[in-house]
């Protein structure tokens, strides 16, 4: 059944400092701020979004809740957000990562593992703001049709932050409201536990990117 140790609704607070980040050879090229990054691959992008894969060892995926008074209510997803281009809140894609997972969780990421994705649905009622698959990412467009991003989404490496552990979920309530850590089939199939709570997610692409981060992972030996 799914993992919920505790539920803080605090703010995590500012983030400590602490070494940079874990990245290895193979995504070297996001060590950068995501302007340059932009300009040195030739896109026509307004922006780049992360997002995180948290998994604990059994393995489960850390999920949360939007909160109610947020655009799409009480939807499901992945610590995610846009890179910022202040170089003083994100200095590189990579500490982009981190920064979002610890203002909507208080995770610390130790590292990048490996990036996951998956193709559009062409067609489907919850692709139509989406636009194409690019390469490792995914490019889409924001509510008002107005600005353009990419969103490349990443295995995170937390370290010793796992349910039952010595560190808790800390979530910002303007954000979101809950959170659990779910199988692959339990986020496949969108019921929870032996309570078979429901969970709708933001997105069907989302759901299929998480169970395409279960399938890198297993492949890779690390379940």
């Amino acid at each position: 059944m799914a993992v919920q140790p505790f539920v803080h609704a605090t703010r995590p607070g500012p983030m400590p400092a602490i070494p940079e980040i874990v990245v290895p050879p193979h995504l070297d090229r996001f060590h950068s701020p995501a302007r340059e990054y932009i300009r040195r691959h030739n896109k026509p992008w307004d922006g780049i979004a992360v997002g995180a894969l948290v998994f604990s060892p059994e393995p489960r995926l850390l999920v949360i809740q939007r909160a109610k008074t947020d655009s799409l209510p009480e939807k499901w997803e992945i610590p995610s957000g846009v890179v910022s281009n202040d170089p003083t809140k994100d200095a590189t894609i990579t500490s982009a990562v981190a920064r979002e997972l610890w203002e909507e969780t208080g995770m610390l990421a130790r590292g990048l593992v490996r990036l996951a994705t998956a193709p559009a649905v062409i067609g489907s009622p919850t692709s139509e703001a989406q636009l194409q698959t690019e390469a490792d990412g995914f490019v889409f467009s924001n509510s008002t049709r107005t600005k353009v991003f990419c969103r490349y989404v990443f295995e995170v490496d937390v370290g010793d932050a796992v349910p039952g552990g010595q560190h808790h979920v800390r979530l910002n309530p303007c954000e979101h409201q809950d959170f659990l850590w779910v199988s692959e089939e339990e986020a496949r199939d969108g019921i929870v536990g032996e309570e078979k709570l429901k969970i709708d997610f933001t997105s069907e692409h989302l759901q299929r990117l998480i169970s395409e981060g279960f399938k890198l992972r297993r492949n890779s030996g690390s379940l």
